[in-house]
């Protein structure tokens, strides 16, 4: 999307009551689509985001109102930054700037935001897939548009019940989407919130794909331990040994998928770390 100019950004604060000033803006890095500020004026920082067009057929569509919905959910839990204001006709959405660096590497900390979460309602969210059979699918058909790429074998579909109860899920929990440390820990970028299953959060944290494509390595079976036994919840955990292998495989097409279309090379090749990182944890 085409960057706005200061004079249009001043001009949308003004018309919005958005600070004071003197204003600095600085460009934040993370994003594919959205073009995300960091708005520094005499009396507050914020984050300010201007939304592209949403999208819908894609693992991580992007969803305006329903990331507004998300930061209103999330208020009092210390999930998620606080929202300011979300503007549609601005097509703008304004958060608090969380202070700190991405995540450390402290796996309890995931594990207790992830169980702060579970206090948020999810209704009236999109549906995501709940069973092995509808999540492969998704797969399949992310896959189809990688011509080239041979995907790995596919998980035999199980007969495995939805959960008990759904729960509002940010879909990416990447290294890079978590700021800040301990009881501080805020899952930033709620651009494709839905109500699903817990362990689809819990895969995406875990996965060894989306620690690579935060820059990371994967997590070490010590890592993944560590956080079951802080998240202290031996359902959600057993659900997920169930669960992984057909997350997996649909990320991994989703991996293929981006490693021949994306436009950046670099990119690409990054993409296909993560799919191969994915086939050896399906392999595993």
């Amino acid at each position: 999307m085409t960057a706005r100019s200061p004079e249009d950004i001043a001009a949308l604060m003004a018309r919005v009551g958005l600070g004071d000033r003197p204003v600095r803006i600085s460009p934040l890095h993370g994003g594919y689509l959205n073009e995300v500020l960091l708005v520094e004026t005499p009396s507050r920082r914020f984050v300010l985001k201007f939304l592209a067009d949403a999208t819908e057929g894609t693992l991580f569509p992007n969803l305006p109102e329903a990331e507004a919905e998300a930061a209103r959910r999330l208020a009092g839990l210390d999930v998620a930054p606080g929202l300011i204001g979300y503007w549609p006709g601005e097509r703008a959405i304004a958060c608090d700037f969380v202070e700190g660096g991405t995540w450390s590497g402290d796996v309890a900390a995931v594990a207790s935001l992830l169980m702060r979460k579970e206090a948020a309602d999810p209704t009236g969210f999109r549906p995501v897939p709940l069973t092995p059979r509808a999540i492969l699918a998704e797969g399949k058909a992310l896959f189809a548009r990688a011509p080239g790429l041979t995907p790995p074998p596919c998980p035999a579909p199980a007969d495995l019940p939805p959960p008990a109860r759904l729960s509002l899920i940010h879909t990416d929990v990447g290294p890079a989407n978590l700021i800040g440390a301990g009881a501080g820990l805020r899952l930033i970028d709620w651009q494709c919130p839905a109500a699903g299953d817990a362990c689809e959060d819990i895969y995406s944290f875990l996965s060894p794909a989306f620690q690579i494509l935060s820059g990371r390595a994967p997590l070490s079976p010590g890592d993944r331990a560590a956080f079951f036994a802080a998240l202290n919840r031996p359902d959600l955990q057993a659900r997920h040994r169930l669960f992984e292998p057909f997350y997996a495989w649909r990320f991994a097409g989703y991996c293929a998928m981006r490693a021949v279309t994306h436009p950046d090379a670099e990119i690409r090749a990054r993409y296909r770390r993560a799919l191969e990182a994915e086939t050896i944890l399906l392999a595993g």
